[in-house]
């Protein structure tokens, strides 16, 4: 499982590298990016096909994306064993991605695939009216959590609105 995560994750890294060691800009490292989505999704497959969960899979994104972080090889401190001796870690931080560097990007993509999974089989089991095991219930508690947030985001966004309002009105008294 270690070595396929590790070439999941090492791609988002060595595309971000090559972009750092000034291979190309920004905008084409993320469509570089973006066109090795399938490529990442084939890899999740791959073991889910293993029989590894999503539990499994995603911690061990986490922690892949936590040894790039801290690794020398990579963008840790340059150590003379550096694969890719960039100065990364010694250079300021005008061209540097936190995100990047903890293969963030990977770890969104395998999240949303999770997530779209879900809502795929409970769309496919609603229409066929052949409810897997606790499907229904999963669906329910996701439809209460979403209808909470949203609903504690709209009193949010009024409560500030209001303060706003409120500011402003007795600034101009």
């Amino acid at each position: 499982m270690e070595e396929k995560i590790a070439c999941l994750c090492e791609i988002e890294a060595t595309l971000y590298l090559d972009y750092y060691n000034g291979e190309y800009k920004f905008n084409e490292f993320n469509q570089k990016l973006e066109s090795e989505k399938k490529n990442i999704i084939n890899k999740v497959y791959d073991l889910l096909e293993d029989g590894f969960d999503e539990k499994e899979i995603l911690s061990s994104v986490k922690s892949q994306g936590v040894f790039y972080k801290e690794s020398p090889e990579y963008f840790g401190e340059d150590d003379d064993s550096s694969n890719y001796p960039s100065g990364y870690f010694e250079s300021s931080k005008s061209k540097k991605y936190p995100f990047h560097e903890k293969c963030g990007y990977t770890l969104s993509l395998v999240k949303r695939f999770f997530k779209t999974k879900k809502y795929i089989k409970a769309e496919i089991s609603l229409k066929d009216e052949l409810a897997e095991e606790g499907i229904r219930e999963l669906i329910v508690s996701h439809m209460k959590a979403m209808k909470r947030k949203k609903s504690k985001r709209k009193k949010n966004k009024k409560s500030k609105r209001n303060k706003n309002t409120k500011r402003r009105k007795s600034k101009k008294h």
